[in-house]
């Protein structure tokens, strides 16, 4: 069930990571903690995962709006802006190495959530 994972990597989750080809953009930037990338060079250092240009900048944006990565003159960095964020992320790496299961279903039940809460605001009222 999605509940065993940590609050931490769920409340990162349902407020930064949509998908989880976005969860892997996070977790490739993490496994490079000392470099800077462009989103196209994300693109190509991932292969042979199948990311795009738009959705790495999509991604990358949310990103930095989440203090999970900085951006720099050159590119994009890892540099979670708290030692909280800093360890929802490596919950993240663990879940996704030790659980993917239980990491996918979360993200996705999480994804499904907010979905149908847009949905629910936008329903017609029958007069």
């Amino acid at each position: 069930m999605p509940d065993d994972l940590p609050r931490v990597l769920l409340d990162l989750i349902r407020d930064c990571i949509p998908t989880l080809q976005a969860a892997e953009v996070l977790l490739f930037f993490a496994g490079h903690p000392d470099s800077i990338f462009k989103p196209e060079e994300v693109v190509v250092a991932m292969r042979p995962l199948i990311v795009t240009v738009p959705a790495v900048k999509e991604y990358v944006a949310q990103f930095v709006e989440c203090g999970l990565i900085a951006s720099q003159t050159d590119g994009f960095a890892y540099g979670p802006a708290s030692p909280k964020l800093e360890h929802a992320i490596g919950s993240l790496g663990h879940a996704y190495n030790e659980r993917p299961v239980t990491l996918i279903a979360a993200i996705y039940r999480i994804a499904d959530s907010r979905i149908q809460s847009i949905s629910d605001s936008f329903k017609l009222r029958r007069d």
